[in-house]
């Protein structure tokens, strides 16, 4: 559930309200607002006084108040608290009421004329108005970003997630990995659960992956380590080197166990970042499946997480496999996709190797620096002939790629 719901409600009077509304006029929420319960006592005359009004949560799955206002990595992250406007809507919510935007200029204006309101209703100082129109005018927000076809994904960003080699791994991890680093690959992302990556543990593994020239920038492993071993994933994750440890979910979550998993995410993030390790979230489809009101489960995800200590892991077949546009994401979350999952469908819906299917690689990744992207892991869950074939493939075709 929304943070601010769990607070006491703020109070606005009529002359804050009505700035708010010239604000926000026709902008519709991208969610299904809870109905508001409002009262108002007011006695006749222009100045007379206004007794205090209380709302419900209207955002019960928008952006939480637990970040900053954020519209991107480094500058375009205002540093400015995402504040609460006092129905359970935050900063956030009432400036992605106004998307889609038809371009840069036009966002930033929405931010600049949301941001004066604000200053003129007291609920921003005017040194955090203008840091986040700095930062709205320092995004790539309503940008567009054509593939020009003269850039290539940088080899030292190029990895493998170890799972399109899983048939290898656990009885001959010294050959698999020697292979993949002789076909090119710098990097490798291990996955299983805490001291179980292929029947090994973290400190039997690692100096496998090391011996083979490759990294480990990002481990998987399961939401159960996250909330009862959190000390051991850290070990785990120092022991690889790893700068991010990701989990998946599951299909069986509905809104409130979504809302769930993101305060544990925001919870341990935050120890994981003390730590030099950022946690992500793993999608497969079903996440994009509208549930009540129409809200999707990976939007609560996604709001409802600091962006400063919570990334996401866009896998773009899945998302793909479900109508859910990964250039779309991107826009409507700058900054959030540390990680790409890089995997191709077949014409028939199947698994591809990278390059060899009906995915636009060239298209998503004009976006690489709108997503945050640092790392791209090629994957393939149904590898032909066999995982290490199918891995150097994928990576052949990826290096060749320009986008």
């Amino acid at each position: 559930m929304h943070a601010s719901s769990t607070r006491p409600p703020h109070h606005r009077s009529r002359r804050v309200r009505h700035l708010l509304a010239a604000s926000l006029a026709a902008a519709i929420l991208p969610f299904t607002p809870a109905p508001a319960a409002a009262a108002e006592t007011a006695t006749d005359g222009p100045s007379a006084p206004v007794t205090e009004q209380t709302t419900t949560d209207r955002c019960p799955w928008g952006y939480t108040t637990s970040s900053t206002v954020f519209f991107g990595r480094d500058r375009a992250d205002s540093g400015v608290p995402n504040r609460d406007l006092g129905d359970g809507c935050t900063i956030m919510d009432a400036v992605w009421a106004a998307a889609p935007f038809a371009n840069h200029g036009r966002f930033v204006s929405t931010v600049s004329g949301l941001a004066n309101a604000l200053r003129q209703a007291d609920i921003l100082t005017p040194e955090e108005s203008s840091n986040i129109v700095r930062a709205a005018a320092d995004s790539e927000i309503g940008t567009s970003q054509p593939a020009s076809g003269t850039r290539a994904v940088p080899d030292d960003r190029i990895g493998l997630v170890l799972y399109t080699v899983r048939a290898t791994m656990p009885t001959a991890p010294e050959a698999t990995l020697a292979a993949l680093a002789a076909c090119g690959y710098r990097n490798a992302e291990p996955s299983g659960a805490v001291n179980n990556f292929y029947g090994k543990t973290a400190t039997a593994l690692a100096p496998l992956v090391a011996d083979a020239g490759l990294s480990a920038p990002s481990i998987g492993i399961g939401l159960g380590d996250l909330r009862n071993n959190l000390d051991a994933v850290i070990a785990n994750a120092r022991t690889f080197g790893a700068r991010y440890v990701r989990i998946s979910g599951s299909a069986s979550w509905d809104l409130d166990d979504y809302a769930e998993v993101a305060a544990t995410l925001n919870t341990v993030g935050a120890t994981l970042k003390q730590a030099g390790i950022t946690v992500a979230y793993h999608n497969h489809g079903f996440e994009f499946t509208a549930q009540d009101g129409g809200v999707r489960g990976y939007d609560v995800l996604v709001r409802e997480t600091d962006p400063n200590l919570v990334a996401m892991e866009l896998d773009l077949y899945w998302a793909s496999s479900v109508g859910a546009d990964p250039v779309d994401l991107i826009k409507q979350y700058p900054g959030r996709f540390s990680l790409f999952h890089v995997k191709d469908m077949a014409a028939n819906g199947s698994f591809a190797d990278v390059g060899e299917g009906t995915i636009d690689f060239a298209r998503i990744f004009a976006y690489s620096e709108m997503a945050g992207v640092d790392y791209y892991l090629t994957e393939n869950d149904s590898p032909r002939p066999d995982g290490v074939s199918s891995a150097c493939d994928s990576y052949a075709n990826l290096r060749a790629l320009r986008y």
